[in-house]
């Protein structure tokens, strides 16, 4: 009898060999690692035998991707900072609505039902969605509770009491804000978020649809006088010279007693943090006066992910991606990483630190999310849009002269049919 049971076990084999997939993901790794992703494939491994994930991230995944895409042999799923609309249009991505509709993991609804309202929007196109977001990015101001207790301070509601307070740190000897100065498109989220203060949404996104003389609103000018006021008279000296990481670190050391940044910061400074160090935030103040939703929160969907439309097995690339936005998975990622997840309530029933639970006090404050579309333009949303603040906020050219630019910038864009641009979407539901 012992023959007969050994062939049957090299049949079993066999079979199993030939079913067997294997799930190419590449991921970006920046500072949220890797450690999350890999634990999660593992647990979806364990349920579905049939399936092995080769996951494999680089900080430079763009550039080992594009020749790939253009070959017609990308990896199944990738998060990456690729011309997504100009793949959408071209049928290189594969549309995600049959995955959305379906059952999600671990909740009696369709997936679709489990993700904050407003993060697929940036990517539908023709009624499909074509990217998810693994994260729910907020642009906030980051502040030390010890510090400013010891100094009788209050995080500012409006943007008169935000400046009133930068002057009394000045005077305290304590540098006001840090600021990423090598990266000046760090300003451009707060310049953003102040505009959206001050106009009406139907405005708004009438600039990120790049709409004829949008950037010349008044509004906008005058948003740009804010941001210019504040980093001429309270950035910490020498902050145009520095680095993200060096400008936080003299945040984290107390040399200077705010920084504009997103929820990575914790995760990103973690190792730099003191033991005594009481990390929290308060959202874009408000503006006296301002025609803006005053309570609107500047957030939305990072860390994106998407299926090729080539990939070798774009439905089970799919399912997978469906599991790591299951709440099980948002939940370990609250929990590991210090941030947010676009899975409704995912931080609900787990522990978060202090400094997240401040951003969770913004988002729960909040009336809605709104998020940015000029990435959809490198030649606008990146290059000029450094370039063009860097000059700013060294005072090398005035308010009018920065919009100027931009909307010239803008103009081209509208104006080359070699770029791609999606239709005005207006102001999303």
């Amino acid at each position: 009898m012992l023959l007969p049971l050994l062939l049957l076990s090299c049949t079993f084999e066999k079979k199993s060999d030939t079913n067997q997939i294997t799930l190419e993901v590449a991921c970006f790794e920046g500072g949220y690692g890797l450690d999350w992703h890999r634990s999660v494939a593992h647990r979806y491994e364990e349920t579905h035998p049939n399936i092995r994930i080769n996951l494999w991230g680089d900080p430079r995944v763009d550039d080992k991707i594009k020749p790939r895409v253009l070959r017609g042999s990308p990896p199944d799923l990738a998060s990456c900072s690729l011309p997504v609309w100009k793949l959408i249009v071209a049928g290189k991505l594969y549309p995600l609505n049959e995955a959305l509709d379906s059952p999600s993991y671990g909740q009696p609804v369709k997936w679709r039902d489990t993700l904050t309202k407003g993060v697929l929007s940036d990517y539908t196109y023709q009624g499909k969605a074509y990217v998810i977001p693994s994260n729910l990015g907020a642009w906030v101001c980051w502040y030390d509770k010890k510090l400013f207790r010891e100094h009788g301070w209050s995080p500012p509601k409006t943007w008169a009491e935000f400046m009133k307070l930068c002057a009394d740190m000045k005077s305290a000897n304590v540098e006001p804000l840090a600021f990423q100065g090598k990266y000046p498109t760090y300003a451009y989220y707060t310049l953003i978020a102040l505009y959206q203060r001050l106009v009406p949404f139907e405005k708004w996104y009438a600039m990120q649809d790049i709409q004829q003389g949008a950037f010349l609103d008044p509004e906008f000018i005058r948003a740009a006088e804010m941001v210019q006021e504040m980093a001429q008279k309270y950035f910490q000296k020498g902050a145009m010279g520095m680095s993200h990481t060096d400008s936080q670190r003299e945040w984290v050391q107390r040399r200077a007693g705010m920084v504009f940044c997103g929820l990575w910061l914790k995760n990103e400074m973690k190792d730099a943090l003191p033991p005594d160090f009481e990390m929290s935030c308060f959202p874009i103040p408000t503006v006296d006066g301002g025609a803006g939703d005053q309570k609107a929160i500047y957030a939305g969907g990072a860390e994106n992910f998407f299926v090729f439309s080539q990939a070798k097995h774009p439905k089970e690339a799919a399912d997978f991606l469906k599991f790591m936005l299951s709440k099980e998975s948002a939940q370990a990622y609250t929990e590991r990483l210090d941030t947010l997840s676009p899975v409704t309530d995912s931080y609900k029933g787990v522990k978060v630190s202090s400094a997240l639970q401040g951003a969770i006090g913004i988002m729960e404050g909040r009336s809605r999310i709104f998020s940015e579309r000029l990435g959809l333009y490198p030649e606008l949303g990146r290059t000029e849009m450094s370039d063009a603040l860097g000059a700013l906020l060294r005072g090398e050219i005035d308010p009018t002269q920065f919009a100027n630019r931009l909307e010239k910038t803008a103009d081209k864009i509208r104006k080359n049919p070699d770029i791609y641009k999606p239709p005005a979407k207006g102001v999303p539901e």
